[in-house]
């Protein structure tokens, strides 16, 4: 949430005149004092001026550019100056636009965020540096006159753009961060117990050069090296706020006398280590952001996979449910049809049996004989049917006598495919539910493997381990041989039966080739 200063300088809406006209006056009143608290370390009316550049959009740069010239036209009334010389149009009007042509340029016609991207900050003080640096060729212009060398002359220059950098980086940061609310943010005892310990150390270093004024070379730096502290710690706002405070402090010291070490030293420090501060604090409060959202976008991803989670817990119950109503509805549909279909049958070989007793020709006996053998092929695919909806040694004999002589070895020889199996742990331990997976999950691989009709060999190997908790791990390998022959090998597919069972026990199921075949992997975890 922004802080109110800030939606009524960004406030799109048109109108609003009286508004700005009230704020065009507090920053002429500003901009006096501001100017009154200049001095040679800085001159304060350039940081309010790029402040008020880089916050206002543009088609509110006419009230800020009138609130500046009207107070430059009144200092000079009062300094006794005509406002209608070149001079005054050099020093009190062309300033302001050759700053606003180059924020401008550098920020367009909108203004940007806060100041909370290198990037951003960055900008920022470039903006105001090449402003410092097209202003001060004009004010050495206007204002120095008398004859210089062209050494003298470029020092001079760049007393101006110092002046005007430093005012800068003192004041600008802070207005921004403050019609930002970012002080607010900030407003803990942790960045008032580092500030302090900053201008401690300073002040300590300060009063070490006044008695020994030929350290400055030295230990100048140390007195401001603090503010990469302040910036990496506390963001750039803590940064901006530390740099004003040391402002404050070397111009008190300054103009008290107890600091004597040359002016443009101390810009030229406090230029450097305070813009990079304030580019290191905007990094680490990018860093600190990211960091939340990132923890943010964690704790929803977070949620989501709980959501998940619960949701594809529900499906394997549903899952689990469906394949006991499948398994259940097998076995009713054989007892019927064993009960129906079974006793008509063998009802029907009995009459024909009967029949053989009355007949006695040999055309008859012959036709007695092929009806009593289809009976026979009859009670054959029956039984064979019943097996495989469901077979009776599974439930009998259990699992391991039900894959070794059950149906699905009958449906290989039949196929001619040889059939392989190996077992290891207590595979008959099994609960009902994991015993038919297992066995839906073989009879699905033998089906493919008829289906496919160039398999030649069919291996099967079960291992069953209690698990390190409740129930039994469980791994199944199936493999698939084809023919040396065949010409074309189908790619390894999944096949949906297995899949099924394996989701609804929430296992994994792998597929791998091997030389002349497939190879099925399945492994799930058995009454957890």
């Amino acid at each position: 949430m922004h802080f109110q200063p800030l939606l009524f300088l960004q406030d799109p809406s048109p109108g609003r005149a009286g508004r700005w006209a009230l704020f065009a006056l507090l920053a002429m009143l500003a901009w006096l004092a501001f100017e009154q608290l200049s001095s040679q370390l800085w001159f304060l009316p350039a940081g309010l001026r790029l402040a008020l550049l880089w916050l206002v959009p543009t088609r509110r740069w006419g009230w800020l550019a009138a609130s500046e010239i009207v107070g430059q036209g009144i200092k000079s009334l009062v300094l006794g100056f005509d406002l209608l010389s070149l001079t005054f149009l050099a020093v009190g009007v062309a300033p302001w636009f050759i700053y606003a042509a180059v924020v401008y340029l550098l920020r367009g016609s909108r203004p940007l965020a806060s100041l909370d991207s290198p990037t951003r900050m960055l900008l920022f003080v470039l903006a105001g540096l090449l402003g410092a640096a097209g202003v001060s060729p004009l004010l050495w212009m206007f204002l120095v006159t008398y004859e210089m060398s062209v050494a003298d002359t470029l020092a001079s220059m760049f007393r101006f753009m110092y002046g005007d950098l430093i005012g800068q980086l003192v004041l600008a940061p802070l207005l921004v961060a403050v019609a930002h609310g970012a002080l607010l943010r900030q407003w803990r005892p942790g960045l008032w117990r580092d500030l302090g310990a900053v201008v401690l150390g300073a002040l300590a270093i300060f009063l070490l050069l006044q008695a020994y004024a030929d350290l400055a070379i030295y230990v100048l730096l140390l007195a401001f090296a603090p503010l990469f502290f302040l910036g990496f710690r506390h963001g750039w706002e803590g940064g901006a706020l530390g740099t004003t405070t040391l402002g404050v402090v070397i111009q008190a010291l300054v103009a008290g006398g107890v600091l004597t070490v040359d002016v443009t030293m101390l810009q030229l420090v406090l230029a450097v280590v305070g813009g990079g501060a304030l580019v290191l604090g905007a990094a680490s409060t990018a860093l600190r952001e990211s960091h939340k959202a990132l923890a943010l976008r964690h704790a929803e991803l977070a949620a989501k996979t709980e959501e998940l989670g619960a949701l594809a817990g529900e499906l394997r119950m549903v899952s689990q449910r469906l394949v006991r109503l499948e398994e259940q509805g097998q076995r009713e549909l054989a007892n019927e049809l064993e009960y129906e279909l079974g006793h008509a049958i063998h009802a029907l070989g009995t009459r024909i049996s009967l029949a053989f007793r009355e007949v006695r020709d040999e055309q008859g006996t012959r036709f007695l004989e092929s009806l009593r053998e289809q009976v026979r092929e009859i009670q054959d695919s029956l039984r064979r049917a019943l097996r495989q909806l469901r077979p009776p040694q599974l439930d009998t004999h259990g699992l391991r006598q039900a894959l070794e002589n059950g149906p699905l070895r009958e449906m290989l020889d039949d196929s001619g495919v040889v059939f392989e199996a190996s077992f290891e742990g207590p595979a008959d331990a099994l609960g009902e539910d994991a015993r038919t997976a297992v066995y839906r999950i073989c009879q699905a691989a033998v089906r493919e493997a008829v289906r496919l009709e160039m398999v030649r060999r069919f291996a099967l190997r079960l291992a069953v381990a209690p698990s390190a908790g409740k129930g039994h791990d469980v791994a199944l390998g199936l493999d698939l041989e084809f023919s040396p022959y065949a010409q074309h090998v189908p790619p390894p597919q999944p096949v949906p039966g297995i899949s099924d069972r394996v989701l609804a026990e929430h296992g994994r199921y792998d597929i791998e080739p091997i030389v002349h075949g497939h190879r099925h992997e399945v492994r799930f975890r058995a009454g957890a």
